[in-house]
């Protein structure tokens, strides 16, 4: 029982001294270091210390930005901790963002789960944007995605479809046998960029729940793009 006491009066000893020191740093900051300029900010309701506007987003996060801009206006400036976010909420306002100043607003912002990928921030996905951003793109679309490779590529799509569709017919047609839709168009969509890239099937009528895995693997990838990091929202 003293262990245990001693343990959480350690942990609530260091708990407040790093909050005094992270309220320090920015009151240090806000003191010492005031920008020269002035910047013309959209508006913007009011902020906490250190995580700025994370008080008002609730896991509906769609309904807070349409309150919060219903209130302030189309155009919208939060700070979610270290992060600065600019919300667009009408049509207009997301024609000059994304049309009349697209570059300005190209690239993205680099979060700690792109290192635990498999290339790292190395990916079309993740890599920021510059000459290495749009030579991947263009690499994309003349070499995966262009016309000729689509073309090439149409009797791989074909002879999959028709795979998937006997297969399908076969499950239709026997009354015990019951048809994974998910795991077999999972199984389709391997199997044709496999072929695309490698000119080899990765997911046969026995890979023992192959397809599945992958599955189960693209699902992770994304809930772990998803989640939230303490170090992204407070900054290093």
């Amino acid at each position: 029982m003293a262990v245990t006491v001693d343990k959480d009066r350690y942990y609530l000893i260091f708990f407040f001294i790093l909050l005094i020191c992270l309220i320090s740093s920015k009151l240090y900051q806000q003191i010492f270091h005031k920008p020269t300029t002035h910047l013309n900010l959209p508006p913007s309701p009011p902020a906490l210390p250190i995580i700025g506007h994370l008080h008002l987003l609730t896991p509906a996060l769609y309904t807070s930005l349409f309150s919060l801009s219903s209130k302030y206006g189309p155009l919208l400036y939060l700070r979610l901790g270290a992060a600065r976010c600019l919300v667009v909420s009408s049509a207009s306002m997301a024609s000059e963002v994304f049309k009349t100043h697209d570059l300005a607003f190209s690239s993205r912002p680099l979060f700690t789960f792109a290192d635990k990928l498999l290339y790292g921030t190395s990916g079309f996905i993740t890599a920021p944007y510059g000459d290495y951003w749009r030579f991947m793109k263009k690499l994309c679309v003349t070499e995966l995605l262009g016309v000729k490779q689509l073309e090439r590529s149409r009797t791989i799509r074909c002879e999959e479809l028709r795979r998937l569709v006997t297969k399908v017919i076969e499950k239709a047609t026997s009354k015990d046998q019951v048809l994974d839709v998910g795991g077999e168009l999972m199984r389709l969509t391997n199997n044709v960029t496999c072929r695309m890239v490698m000119s080899t099937r990765c997911s046969g009528d026995d890979d023992d729940g192959e397809a599945e895995r992958c599955r189960e693997l693209v699902k992770e990838s994304f809930e772990l793009a998803a989640k939230l990091c303490f170090g992204d929202v407070l900054g290093p």
